[in-house]
């Protein structure tokens, strides 16, 4: 299964949470909100900004955010 940036997923599209890089307070802070490795998420819409489908809820991200998460899809 390729590993992607999340940037790089389509609208509709699973994936798997691999890697989140950038520093300690980014990962920290993602973690926090439950967006760490093994967590399974869902596009909802692509571009700037991106949101995905985390369980029941929604997040945003903006400019280089999403290229510092990588995800494996099905």
């Amino acid at each position: 299964m390729p590993i992607i940036p999340l940037e790089l997923l389509a609208a509709g599209e699973r994936a798997r949470i691999v890697e989140i890089d950038g520093d300690s307070a980014f990962v920290n802070r993602l973690n926090e909100m439950g967006l760490s490795e093994d967590a399974e998420i869902k596009m909802i819409q692509s571009g700037t900004p991106c949101i995905i489908a985390l369980n029941n809820h929604r997040l945003s991200f903006r400019g280089e955010e999403a290229g510092m998460i990588f995800v494996e899809t099905d």
